[in-house]
């Protein structure tokens, strides 16, 4: 019961966060190019801080099989739901459709995750929903892409390989086998650097919402339809699925974390890259987003009971 105390708490506490980001927008004190400008901020410095410093800690052997159980499962609970949007997605406007596939595959497990997961379980939890996150962008700049834009996109894994956060993870993960330690001046430096993450995310995910007609959004049942696919029944199947695996609860709650989490913030992104819907893919993440704040809550209550 504590665990679920300690997501809801976060969760309510993000949920303020983003109200900030949205009153924000409504008195004009962020722009449109403000929030990018801030998400760019978040992707290419903050997160990256938060992912290297949790990598500073002790060696063991627990954490690295821990590390690899989780990229695993976190690949595998991205295959599932590409393998189920064929059957849950089968509307006609094939626009909508490849945004609505994609929204239910991809969550925000680095905005949303990484805070949650750093309450939960301090620097351990950061470090697997890296490797979560890991297997995600794997998925991303592959599949994910390739989805949106019809077809392989030549060069994909340069942007893999070169992201900020798989850079970071590449080091810290380096640092940690190795057992280096940099000077704390610098660790410290770069943990205060990180420490603006919760916030600077959920403000930016405020924004993203204050963009969009609610009211209006509110109105569209298929969103509903999406949500509840995205938010409660892909994240039950994979929770069903992990009951049978003989892993560490802290690995389980952790990839149920990265499962449950609302759309990725990316969504919106690539559907401006590639000439989609953008209208409907801001207002799933929207809608999406501010229902995760019931439903995390809600599928780690049922986790709680399980294991």
């Amino acid at each position: 019961m504590e665990i679920i105390y300690i997501v809801s708490t976060q969760i309510l506490k993000m949920f303020l966060m983003m109200a900030v980001g949205l009153l924000f927008y409504k008195i004009k004190f962020v722009t449109q190019e403000g929030s990018k400008a801030l998400s760019n901020v978040a992707l290419y410095a903050v997160v990256p801080c938060v992912v290297f410093s949790a990598f500073q800690v002790d060696y063991t052997p627990e954490i690295l099989k821990g590390l690899a159980a989780v990229f695993v499962l976190g690949f595998v609970s991205h295959l599932i739901p590409i393998f189920l949007s064929r059957f849950m997605v089968r509307g006609k406007d094939k626009n909508r459709s490849v945004i609505e596939k994609f929204a239910l595959t991809y969550p925000n497990c680095g905005f949303m995750g990484i805070p949650i997961a750093q309450a939960m379980y301090g620097n351990l939890g950061v470090i697997y929903i890296t490797a979560f996150i890991s297997a995600q962008n794997v998925l991303v700049w592959s599949q994910g892409i390739s989805l949106m834009r019809g077809g392989y996109e030549k060069g994909s894994w340069r942007n893999i390989i070169l992201a900020p956060v798989m850079v970071a993870t590449f080091f810290g993960i380096l640092f940690f086998l190795l057992q280096i330690r940099i000077p704390e001046l610098f660790l410290s430096t770069i943990q205060s650097i990180g420490g603006m993450n919760t916030p600077l995310a959920m403000i930016v995910a405020g924004v993203s919402i204050g963009q969009t007609d609610i009211w209006a959004t509110l109105k569209q049942k298929r969103i509903y339809y999406i949500s509840f696919m995205k938010l409660i029944v892909i994240p039950l199947i994979i929770l069903g699925i992990m009951i049978f695996l003989d892993i560490d609860i802290e690995v389980k709650r952790i990839v149920l974390l990265g499962v449950s989490a609302p759309t990725a913030a990316v969504t919106t992104m690539f559907a401006v890259k590639f000439d989609k819907d953008v209208g409907y893919a801001a207002e799933l993440f929207a809608l999406i987003t501010l229902f995760s704040v019931v439903s995390m809550s809600a599928v780690f209550a049922v986790a709680g009971f399980v294991y």
